[in-house]
Order: C-alpha cells, then structure tokens, then sequence
C-alpha cells in the first residue's frame, strides 16, 4: 500500500534557497505543503541521473518542481543567478532557422569540412553560435575511423590563451556513403575551459557561482575545427582543420 509522503517548504529571504521542513502545517503565507513525487525524470528517453540523491523531486498542486540548475543544465542550458538584482539568467542554444555570415571550407580528396557561424560579431552577453560539418562526397562506399567525437574545436584569443575538446579515446567505425555528414555544435563547456584557463584556474565553485563563463568577454577569437579520421586501408590517419575569426563586443 502506497504511504503519501510530503514535506513543508518555507520560503527565508535571507537565503538564496528555500528550506525543507518535516512540519504538517504553517500558518504563513510563506509555507506551502508539497508532496514528495516518486516518479523519475528521462531526457529524449534516457534516465536522468539524480545526483545520488542530491535533492527531491516535489509535487505541488499537481505540477512536479526540481531544482532549475539541473533541469537547465541537462537540457544543454547554462544558469546564472545575479544576487543583486535577484535575476535568474538562462542561457542556451536556439535551435531556430539560421543563416551563417561566415563561412569557410576546406576540401581534401572526396571530404569537406564545413565551419559556420551566425554572426561575425557577438555581444559579451550572447551565446556565441558556431557549427561545422564534415561530408563525404565520394562515390564508393568506405569505412572510417575516428575517435569521439570525428570534428573537435578549440578556442583562442589573441594573447595565446586557448582551450581545446576533450576527445575520447575509443575507435568508432562508420560505414559512409555519398553526401553522409557529420555535425557538430561548438560546446558551452570549451568556452568555460578557455574562461577558467584565462582567470588562472580560480575556485572552481565560485567561478561558476559568481560569473557567466559560458560567455566571451570583448575581444578578437579564434575558432577553429579539426577533424581526424582514417579511412580503412590507409596508412595514416587524414587530419583536417579550419577556423575563422569573431568579434565581441561589449
């Protein structure tokens, strides 16, 4: 037999968080009784990992409530919680209709890699939005190699401070046919390396609490792709790099 569980929650303006009490019942205003929801949470059909019980899951008059950071950041998104203005700040990528204004591609034997952004100049407050594919254009069917993943991209300024993808070191082997296409999205957390890089590795912890470092701040990048694969019966692994240039400005 099903035993309903609940817990009060009662909001304390002095703190960022609301506190969790075992009491049935409040007076207040700022009490309200919420019911622990023992369901779980999947992302396109994969559980989600609670972090080991790091916090519960609440039903409140029938809407299910998790802590936003997570759902956010699982979700692909960044938050940023500006204690001043009380502002909660979410950051993430748009999949929306886009148009590149750069463009630039590199071209060895039957492959092309492909490097787009949407925008030549960015504001330090804006997600900064590349893309890049490979695409094979041979006739005959063939077999790569690669790590993953296949396209990796790194981030630059002009000082020399830079950070690159982590790739993991395990063989995936792919059948390709004309005109099949790799893609790939410039990572949020390639931005944050290059960010914590720059700052002198400060604490990890008030880094992320106290800033946005999934932004760039004003100044001239570098973006650059490398794509790094072997085609079976090939000696030597094919090595392909392209990058360009972005504005940001304040």
């Amino acid at each position: 037999m099903f035993r309903e569980r609940f817990v009060t929650i009662f909001h304390n303006s002095a703190c960022k968080t609301c506190c969790i009490s075992a009491a049935s019942a409040a007076s207040s205003s700022d009490f309200i009784q919420a019911h622990l929801f023992p369901g779980s949470i999947y992302f396109n059909n994969q559980p989600a990992n609670k972090q080991s019980g790091a916090f519960e899951i609440l039903n409140y008059n029938g809407s299910v409530y998790v802590p936003l950071r997570y759902i956010a950041e699982n979700m692909g998104g960044r938050v940023h919680y500006d204690e001043a203005k009380k502002g909660i700040y979410i950051d993430r990528y748009v999949n929306n209709l886009t148009k590149a204004k750069i463009s630039v591609s590199k071209q060895a034997d039957n492959f092309v890699l492909n490097l787009h952004s949407e925008k030549e100049t960015y504001k330090s407050n804006e997600i900064i939005n590349l893309w890049s594919s490979l695409v094979y254009l041979g006739e005959e069917e063939i077999t790569v190699g690669h790590g993953n993943p296949i396209i990796l991209f790194t981030v630059r300024d002009e000082k020399g401070v830079s950070s690159d993808e982590i790739i993991e070191t395990v063989l995936i082997r792919d059948q390709l046919k004309k005109n099949n296409e790799y893609k790939a999205t410039l990572p949020l957390y390639i931005i944050e390396s290059y960010n914590y890089n720059k700052k002198g590795r400060p604490n990890t912890k008030e880094f992320f609490e106290k800033e946005q470092p999934w932004l760039l701040s004003p100044g001239k990048y570098t973006i650059g792709v490398t794509a790094d694969f072997k085609i079976d019966g090939d000696k030597k692994n094919k090595i392909m790099k392209s990058e360009i240039t972005i504005q940001v400005e304040p």
